[in-house]
């Protein structure tokens, strides 16, 4: 018979049985969790990975955490995949810290001879240093920005499926700035990269305030067509004029997307958190001012558009909502613990 070991009152599974916990929706590594990001958001994901090896390791070393396994861990699990020498100290690789996409994480105990998941760890139990504080709230920060720039780049992909290549000055405009935020990650020179990345954020705020300009009147000209058949026919424009206007809506919000992407990861290539996440803000506030705060407006943008993806009342409301749980903060950190 299969020795029993007991991880609470009702809780109970033999040595060969370590996998009954639920880890769905956790991954070992961020980067598990994006594959549709565009070229400039991909070091995000990037930075995400290091820091949370990073912010394990911290915890290796940490006593305040390993009291906490210590004390949340049943000995007899620890007896099943430990050595003496091994529960001295936490072993490299017995545990693991996995994450979810919203970047909540997730300290678990793994079989290192199975890879089966055996407990977990409150990682709210444990009473963080500032430097840890700091790690957390970065990978945080990395992980909400990376979740932003994937939903942006849905709806990009659905523009481009109406627009199908055809030229925009506005677009134009919001690729070059692109362009050089991609150009200068590679200068090597700190100070001209710097200076560099600079200017990426100073073109792509005077374009987007033009571009918001624009999306504003264009927005108003399509609210002001009547709704009715008889509205339609007295006063209505005709609707090769509005699907012009429309033309130039779709256009103006790619182009509002990219360069609003592109300052935002220009001030996080600068290490200027608050400000990147200050930049997001001004984009959420747009797109809830501009279109969300009236839903008829969303749903008429939705029948009048060509796209069958419905992305002004589907997509564009995900990343209003992901950009408004900005900023992070440090006690906002999501940790969970597995029942």
């Amino acid at each position: 018979m299969d020795e029993v070991l007991f991880f609470g009152e009702d809780d109970f599974f033999g040595e060969d049985d370590f996998d009954i916990l639920d880890i769905d929706g956790y991954e070992l590594k961020p980067s598990a969790f994006f594959n549709k990001l565009p070229e400039i958001a991909k070091p995000l994901v990037k930075n995400a990975n290091k820091i949370l090896s990073e912010v394990e390791k911290m915890l290796y070393s940490a006593p305040a955490f390993i009291n906490v396994v210590q004390s949340s861990i049943p000995e007899e699990v620890f007896q099943a995949i430990l050595s003496p020498e091994q529960r001295k100290q936490i072993a490299q690789g017995v545990l693991k810290l996995m994450s979810k996409k919203d970047g909540s994480l997730l300290a678990v105990l793994v079989d290192t001879n199975t890879n089966k998941v055996i407990g977990n760890v409150p990682l709210k139990s444990v009473k963080l240093t500032p430097e840890l504080n700091k790690a957390l709230a970065d990978y945080s920060s990395q992980i909400q920005m990376a979740q932003i720039a994937e939903e942006i780049q849905n709806v990009q992909y659905a523009i481009e499926d109406v627009r199908k290549g055809q030229e925009s000055d506005r677009l134009a405009i919001a690729y070059s700035c692109q362009q050089k935020l991609l150009q200068a990650r590679e200068i090597s020179e700190p100070n001209i990269r710097t200076m560099m990345l600079l200017q990426v954020i100073s073109d792509a705020e005077d374009s987007r305030n033009l571009l918001m300009l624009s999306q504003k009147s264009n927005v108003n000209f399509i609210k002001e067509q009547p709704d009715s058949t008889w509205g339609k026919l007295l006063k209505g424009d005709k609707p090769d004029k509005i699907e012009a206007r429309m033309n130039e809506i779709r256009d103006g919000l790619a182009a509002v997307n990219i360069v609003s992407l592109s300052a935002a990861i220009a001030y996080n290539e600068l290490g200027e958190k608050k400000a990147a996440q200050k930049s997001l803000d001004y984009f959420g506030k747009f797109i809830n001012e501009t279109y969300l705060s009236s839903q008829e407006l969303v749903e008429r943008l939705d029948l009048l558009d060509p796209s069958p993806t419905n992305y002004w009342t589907k997509e564009l409301p995900k990343i209003e909502t992901s950009i408004m749980k900005l900023p992070n903060k440090p006690d906002s950190i999501e940790t969970e613990v597995l029942e």
